[in-house]
């Protein structure tokens, strides 16, 4: 459904003109502020809503505590002639967990009104906005949405975003070779291009949906959260499988001196990290600004990586009820990329060059303390340049048709016991240097709308507008991009959770498609702090999910090839009802249970859930293209064949997540993943026809893509992960481990005569593996600390990706400074 120039003229007008409109609105709060004391009030409550009576609460400025109060009957506490400034809050209680909350601006002759959750016992408890779009209570939510804090990137010694993800159930991680290689995630079974990737709000996706995982460092990310189901309706197009959202740290430093922060680490392969920050605030303003560099030359050859990052977050609050925030993010990389050496032997000379901008600008405003909006504009730039300058190998030419390029004599072992040995096509002939080049912006407006009716309900409504524009290779587009959806969220006697929405889709390719989604969390028992079983929640989630098509599949889509042929080929779309190619879908059902016990120590959940996937892409010959059910006339005139929605497949499992504080500083987290996928239907040219090794006769081999009946590639049906951590006030040791299991995949290879020689079973073909790491960090000062991490501590050599062999047993280590705040300079002398 493409729209004209005039149409697109009024758009913008609008758009520009609701801007303003904001912006003044903002100007106008801002004028509020006058001379007189303002106050600070607002309800305490445990995780469910209850009201938690007799909290202790202490107000703090400049690192001294000047006001106490207790909550009353109805949770509620107020301080009343406050100085216009920062503010920290502590509030404590017995039976719960004290929480801090930093960075509370208070203007003069203003109310600022903070609400506080109190976590029972010593787990944390988490207020999550992915799920819903609005601050909500992990307690009360029926769907799967886990977290991760800085404190994570910083007591296991992280890097990149992905090393944490591989600890998180549901998902898994696979990166071809070491540091930078390009990453998938997979969630719950579901493509890698099926998952939502979201910074401080925007979606950062390439169009289509696809995200390497590996560009993204910890460089300021304080907070990620990630929900396990799909969630077309908040987020539109790509939340398919889940949404994966990271948050930028701010400015939370109450003091006048700012906070500096420098940390420089180095270790194997020639790795070195460094990364400097500033942080602060400034009366009704904050800022944290942070650069990061990484370098290795990796453990392969022509395997090189740089990323430079630099990540600010700058706000401004004109007045109590309002908000202004500035998101910037940048990064710079390079990357050799030598290819699959185990199934070469030799090393590619081909090189990466990218950039990725992210520019966020957000508004928020509480209308009444019951209204709130909130509109965001957002700017994603990503550019991808792959080079191959000259091919690899030896030259060999088979047939008197120009020569192609092996690499050296190899033997390739699977994970299911058979082996092949030979040489495979490395580079084929042609012009060479071969470039490809990648260049997308995504622009997006959202609006949003949130209303509260008592304790009880509250409605949200949103809208969305996203202009996507660019190439990949040849091809190219540009889309613009409608979202409409209205939610409600139901809380009774905080005992029934209920949340329902559904999201309307107006697509530039594909049109307008609706998506519901409902969730229901049922807490029976809430049990008391001092016993030993406690809370228990039942939790219900269904929703479904789509995701548009990429560049590559909408522009060789059965209607686009047709529209390139001219009068002939609109003759026949005209004729034979030839429709755009369409989104591919997800129907998603989930069960669950949250146990608490060992008197708020301890958490058990388990989950099943159900996905089923249809009107995912192929590329179909026209053959293939006749076995579907198009035109014979159609397929013909097609000349090679096209992508059609013609796939289906599910992933149905179980996830296991034990989490527990041991006390003493000692924390444990396990968890376990069950995938049971299949391919249900497929046409593609190994479905139909699939290749044989005559090695391995009456062995049917997937040779690009997975038989019917099989698992889709890279999907271990068993994963788990394993985190125990002991901190204390001078230092922490923490050991994280990896379980992944054999894997369905290809060698994806073709022999010298362009044969199937070097291919192998498709099935548990790639090893199965257990990676372990250990990290330690010591403090001999207040400001400083250093820091060891030992990874693949078993020196076990795997494989993420078949063929691309993981770095084995390496270490760095390194150091962080931090000064600044309020108590810089007593600091410096301890």
């Amino acid at each position: 459904m493409r729209r004209n120039r005039a149409e697109l003229s009024i758009i913008g007008s609008l758009m520009s003109g609701l801007l303003a409109v904001w912006l003044s609105v903002l100007a106008f709060a801002g004028q509020r502020v006058a001379s007189t004391g303002g106050a600070l009030e607002g309800r305490i409550t445990d995780p469910l809503g209850a009201v938690v009576a007799g909290a202790s609460v202490a107000l703090i400025r400049d690192g001294r505590e000047i006001a106490r109060a207790s909550a009353d009957e109805s949770g509620r506490y107020r301080f009343a002639g406050l100085a216009s400034g920062l503010y920290h809050l502590r509030v404590e209680r017995e039976g719960f967990a004290p929480r801090t909350i930093s960075n509370i601006f208070v203007p003069a002759d203003a109310v600022r009104v903070l609400d506080v959750m109190l976590s029972v016992g010593p787990l944390r408890e988490e207020i999550v906005v992915t799920a819903t779009g609005t601050e909500v209570p992990q307690a009360q939510l029926g769907a799967s949405v886990a977290v991760l804090e800085e404190e994570d990137f910083r007591r296991q010694a992280k890097v990149h975003v992905l090393e944490l993800l591989r600890l998180i159930p549901g998902l898994q991680i696979a990166q071809t070779g070491g540091r930078g290689g390009q990453t998938s995630l997979f969630m719950r079974g579901g493509n890698s291009s099926f998952t939502k990737v979201l910074l401080d709000g925007a979606p950062i996706n390439q169009i289509g949906g696809f995200f390497d995982v590996s560009t993204l460092m910890g460089t300021q990310i304080e907070r990620i959260e990630i929900m396990r189901n799909p969630n077309s309706v908040l987020y539109g197009s790509d939340a398919t499988s889940g949404v994966l959202q990271l948050f930028t740290r701010r400015g939370r430093e109450y003091a006048r001196i700012p906070t500096f922060g420098y940390s420089i680490e180095g270790g194997s392969y020639r790795s070195m990290r460094q990364e400097v920050s500033l942080s602060g605030a400034v009366r009704a303003f904050d800022y944290a600004s942070s650069f990061g560099r990484y370098d290795t030359d990796n453990h392969l050859p022509n395997h090189a990586y740089h990323n430079g990052t630099y990540a600010g977050n700058f706000g401004w609050r004109p007045s109590v009820a309002s908000e202004v925030r500035l998101v910037l993010r940048h990064a710079v990389l390079a990357l050799g990329v030598p290819n699959a050496l185990d199934f070469y032997g030799i090393p590619d000379d081909s090189a990466m060059r990218g950039r990725e901008t992210y520019v966020v600008l957000s508004g928020r405003h509480h209308t009444t303390r019951r209204w709130q909006n909130q509109l965001r504009f957002s700017s994603v730039h990503s550019m991808s340049r792959f080079t191959n300058p000259a091919p690899t190998g030896e030259p060999f030419d088979p047939f008197g048709f120009g020569p192609v390029y092996l690499g050296a004599p190899v033997t390739i072992v699977g994970g299911n016991g058979f082996r092949v040995s030979g040489r495979a096509i490395l580079d084929f002939g042609g012009v060479y240097p071969q470039t490809f080049v990648s260049d997308t912006v995504r622009q997006s407006l959202f609006a949003q709308s949130d209303v509260s009716v008592g304790e009880a309900f509250t409605g949200t409504v949103g809208f969305r507008y996203e202009n996507e524009r660019g190439r990949s290779g040849a091809q190219r587009v540009s889309r613009n991009n409608f979202s409409y959806f209205l939610q409600g969220q139901y809380n009774w006697a905080a005992r029934v959770f209920m949340t329902a929405g559904v999201g309307i889709e107006d697509n530039a390719v594909f049109g307008v498609e609706a998506n519901p989604r409902v969730s229901l969390a049922y807490v029976p028992r809430r049990g008391e702090t001092s016993s030993w079983w406690n809370e228990t929640k039942l939790r219900f989630y269904f929703g479904t999910g789509i995701k548009e098509p990429n560049i590559f599949q909408e522009g060789s889509s059965l209607f686009a090839v047709l529209r390139g042929l001219g009068a002939s080929g609109d003759a026949l779309i005209a004729r034979f009802r030839i429709a755009p190619i369409g989104p591919e879908r997800n129907r998603s059902v989930e069960v669950g249970v949250d146990q608490n016990f060992g008197r708020n120590r301890a958490r058990l959940s388990v989950a099943l859930f159900h996905n089923r996937f249809e009107d995912v892409i192929e590329f179909l010959s026209r053959s293939a293209l006749v076995q579907l059910g198009v035109p014979v006339e159609v397929a013909q005139a097609t000349p090679f064949g096209a992508n059609v929605n013609a796939q289906t497949f599910r992933a149905r499992g179980a996830e296991v997540d034990l989490m527990a504080d041991l006390g003493h500083g000692l924390t444990a987290r396990g968890s376990y993943t069950y995938v049971d996928a299949r391919i249900l239907r497929s046409f593609s040219s190994d479905a139909l026809r699939p290749s044989f090794n005559p090695a391995f006769p009456g062995l049917p081999i997937g040779a690009f893509a997975p038989l019917v009946g099989a698992r889709p590639f890279q999907r271990a049906p068993h994963t788990g992960s394993l985190v125990l951590a002991w901190a204390r006030s001078r230092w922490s040791v923490a050991v994280v481990g990896s379980f992944v299991g054999r894997r369905d995949t290809s060698t994806f290879l073709s022999d010298p005569f362009f044969g199937p020689s070097m291919l192998l079973p498709n099935r548990n073909l790639n090893p199965g593996y257990q990676k372990l790491d250990v990290s330690v960090s010591i403090r001999p000062h207040a400001r400083l600390t250093l820091v060891a991490v030992v990874e693949n501590v078993l020196n076990q050599r795997y494989t993420e990706v078949f063929g691309y062999p993981a770095p084995k047993l390496n270490f760095r280590a390194g150091a962080r400074l931090n000064w600044g705040g309020v108590t810089a300079w007593r600091d410096i002398f301890r």
